[in-house]
């Protein structure tokens, strides 16, 4: 009975290092996403705004509204090679079944319940690893 313990023990152990790992990743994938967002509209209503200034000239306006808008380009760009909002999705799913895991692995009352939620979280963290490479 001790070795069904020590395993549910360490099973749950790896369950919430999982837990967290997703959960920090999660919240790392969501900062970029949320400041890749608000910096396209910073700069978005950088270039209204500069569009109807008067005091500027036609020539600079047209090199600063240029070169902020290449900026945006390229804010968009990163966002399609680092999906860091898909990312940020999937971690939390992924955190989410974590959780769930976690509170199963607390009632476990056998083996073959402990056999299959061990399977579950090979599972997971398979789909974790996944989630990275993306």
């Amino acid at each position: 009975m001790q070795d069904f313990q020590d395993q549910r023990k360490k099973l749950q152990d790896d369950i919430e290092k999982l837990t967290h790992h997703t959960s920090r990743l999660r919240r790392i994938n969501g900062s970029w996403d949320a400041s890749l967002t608000i910096t396209t509209i910073i700069l978005t209503l950088m270039i209204t705004i500069l569009a109807s200034l008067n005091q500027i000239d036609e020539q600079n306006k047209k090199v600063a509204t240029s070169v902020l808008g290449a900026v945006i380009i390229t804010i968009q760009a990163i966002g399609n090679a680092f999906p860091v909002k898909q990312k940020a999705g999937s971690y939390r799913l992924l955190q989410a079944q974590a959780s769930n895991l976690l509170i199963d692995a607390q009632y476990v009352e056998n083996m073959e319940e402990l056999k299959n939620l061990s399977s579950q979280y090979s599972h997971l963290n398979i789909e974790s690893a996944k989630v990275e490479i993306q």
